[in-house]
């Protein structure tokens, strides 16, 4: 989980640092995109995989809510290869690569909906349950 769920947000977080900086950006010549490369067996099951298939989840899982909300904010394209459940080989996948990062892709397009609410106020609201959490514990159990 170390390496793929927090390794990957990890980086994608340093690239947003960079690419909010100046670095090429989709307003630049070069469009700037962070891609995120994982194996599928989550999508099915797979024996003494359970980690491994959490962490890939959780790969598929931060890319598509980064392809949404840097997406919004900040023009930047966040993408992903879904497979054909065929092996590649590394020129499949660097074919892959280029084409997600060019233009033709969609870069997250889909995932696109209004949102609902504002940062500050998603912000605010957190704060409050957090407070409330912290005040009571969730979870402890209690005799009578």
């Amino acid at each position: 989980m170390d390496i793929d769920s927090v390794g990957t947000f990890t980086m994608c977080r340093e690239a947003l640092e960079y690419l909010k900086k100046g670095g090429r950006g989709r307003n630049s010549p070069s469009v700037g995109s962070i891609l995120n490369i994982s194996a599928t067996l989550h999508y099915t099951a797979s024996w003494y995989q359970i980690h491994v298939s959490a962490a890939k989840a959780a790969v598929d899982s931060i890319t598509r809510n980064l392809a949404l909300e840097w997406g919004t904010d900040n023009d930047i394209r966040v993408n992903e290869h879904l497979s054909s459940y065929k092996i590649g080989d590394k020129w499949d996948i660097a074919m892959s690569a280029i084409y997600l990062v060019s233009d033709a892709a969609d870069g997250g397009h889909w995932l696109s909906h209004p949102r609902r609410l504002s940062k500050e106020e998603v912000k605010q609201l957190s704060r409050v349950v957090e407070k409330r959490s912290r005040e009571k514990l969730v979870g402890v159990p209690s005799s009578k």
